[in-house]
């Protein structure tokens, strides 16, 4: 499998990522991380970039915000230790079950100042925008999330509050924003 080229992001992807940025924009200020960024890493000022493996694209689109690291279990030190904001997009539903889920967003919950935020961007399985994992969408999502998915792991996610959820207007994306608050 060939990998995806810089142009081909900026081109294809990078437009639509935005797009749905714009929902939760008002919550990336101050200091954030982007958990488990790929291709397409968030351009926000004062955020650092996390992924398992480099990503080639996002190197050579945020130089050196870029770490490598495990972006379900540790974060290093950051200015102050803790970040107004922690960032994911279409990552968490590549975790291995629910369980591991919640496992990592308490995690990432840690380092999240008091009022920070917690800004998801998952592929809308369970609203029928995004193909689920049965029907062949794509070959790393494990589970199923959605609306559905989040009231259900809500009461699980101790110290979080959900702030805001599903405002992308469905004609336009196949992606849900999910927004909790410490």
């Amino acid at each position: 499998m060939g990998m995806t080229g810089l142009q081909t992001v900026l081109d294809n992807i990078r437009p639509s990522f935005e797009y749905n940025v714009l929902y939760v924009d008002q919550y990336l200020k101050g200091v954030g991380l982007d958990m488990g960024c790929g291709n397409c890493p968030l351009m926000q000022p004062n955020c650092l970039h996390f992924d398992v493996s480099p990503q080639p694209i996002a190197v050579e689109q945020v130089g050196s915000n870029f770490r490598q690291m495990d972006v379900t279990t540790s974060i290093p030190a950051v200015p102050g230790q803790y970040t107004d904001y922690i960032f994911s997009s279409h990552m968490v539903e590549d975790l291995q079950d629910e369980k591991a889920i919640i496992k990592c967003l308490m995690q990432w919950t840690k380092h999240l100042k008091l009022g920070g935020h917690l800004v998801l961007l998952l592929p809308d399985m369970q609203g029928g925008r995004y193909p689920t994992v049965e029907d062949g969408g794509n070959p790393s999502h494990r589970v199923n999330v959605g609306v559905e998915f989040i009231n259900g792991i809500l009461p699980k996610l101790k110290g979080l509050e959900l702030v805001q959820m599903d405002t992308i207007p469905h004609d336009k994306s196949c992606t849900l924003d999910v927004v909790f608050k410490k």
